[in-house]
């Protein structure tokens, strides 16, 4: 369950990197990443070395000659680079609420949480989550654009609403995960409350077809941020344990289960399925590395994301690089 304070610390230092010089680049589509530290050179634009401050980091995606994150914070924050080592604040993806939002998330203001974004229907679709402190009353919602700026130059349509939730036996709309698999599409999403979700998504619309399955969690227990994969003959649900966003004290920690259909069941190394409290530990706290969590893979590589909280650095959320590697149909992690 995210907590205010971090989240409102996170807003403070997003806000406070808006207004930075940028310099415009040409726009294209692809998605491969790495990252090494380096030196900051950039002397006119607000420039990251290295981890990126970030908290549930989308999946990293390159659209044109940049790479872009999104992240959790006000008007949905974003960092770009050109070499994956030093990171620049662009333009947020929102300069105004959408209206149809307080619809179904009273109170809701212009901190949004966990984006996730994916190349389908010869657009990049970002999926949102709208939600307010520790309730199970939330949104997800969808916003589209041909190419990726780092500036203005962006146009993002609203699409409204795809999933929502209005009480603890739901599934949370919050957290999604998208896992392009051919011509499918799926969002895996939640936390918390009735545990995790997936459903199919429509490529046309960006919308959900069908019913939703619950594959992971369940009884309030602490389940969310899932990140959904194949690799294989087999679909992978990562999902984060434990809670995060209280900085060293932070406790998550990522467990995996397969399955051989996208809609589980999902079971662990040791056959126990994650709606039974099964799941099999590929990443946790190590040294300074406090709470990773909010996994993704970054499409066509055997590389990642996560956040996770800097021991070393108060407890400040950054983003890491991670690898993936394979053993007898199971991964691990590693920094």
């Amino acid at each position: 369950m995210k907590t205010i304070t971090s989240l409102v610390l996170l807003a403070i230092l997003f806000g406070s990197c808006q207004n930075e010089e940028i310099v415009p680049t040409q726009e294209g589509t692809t998605a491969v990443v790495n990252a090494k530290d380096s030196e900051v050179t950039n002397s006119t634009a607000k420039t990251v070395s290295g981890n990126v401050p970030s908290h549930d980091p989308s999946t990293i995606v390159k659209s044109g000659v940049n790479y872009y994150v999104f992240t959790t914070g006000d008007n949905i924050p974003m960092t770009y680079s050109r070499d994956l080592a030093n990171w620049t604040w662009g333009t947020s993806v929102f300069s105004s609420t959408p209206s149809w939002i307080t619809g179904y998330v009273p109170g809701f203001v212009k901190t949004f949480w966990a984006p996730d974004v994916a190349w389908f229907n010869n657009r990049w679709n970002m999926y949102y989550s709208c939600s307010t402190f520790g309730s199970a009353t939330s949104a997800i919602g969808l916003v589209t654009t041909s190419a990726i700026s780092q500036s203005a130059g962006t146009t993002w349509t609203d699409r409204g609403v795809v999933v929502s939730s209005s009480s603890a036996s739901d599934v949370n709309a919050i957290d999604p995960s998208i896992l392009v698999d051919g011509s499918n599409v799926y969002m895996a999403y939640g936390s918390w409350h009735a545990g995790i979700g997936v459903i199919q998504i429509n490529p046309s619309t960006g919308k959900t077809t069908g019913s939703r399955t619950i594959v992971a969690g369940g009884n309030s227990a602490s389940w969310e941020a899932p990140c959904l994969i194949k690799e294989g003959s087999y679909y992978y649900m990562f999902v984060n344990r434990g809670t995060c966003c209280n900085g060293v004290n932070s406790t998550y920690y990522i467990v995996v289960g397969r399955s051989t259909s996208p809609f589980g069941p999902f079971v662990d190394k040791n056959g126990v399925a994650l709606t039974n409290g099964g799941g099999t530990t590929v990443l946790a706290t190590q040294g300074n590395y406090i709470g990773p969590g909010h996994l993704s893979r970054i499409t066509g590589t055997q590389k990642g994301a996560v956040h996770y909280y800097d021991g070393a650095d108060s407890g400040n959320p950054k983003l890491e690089i991670v690898y993936f590697t394979w053993s007898s149909g199971w991964p691990t992690l590693s920094y």
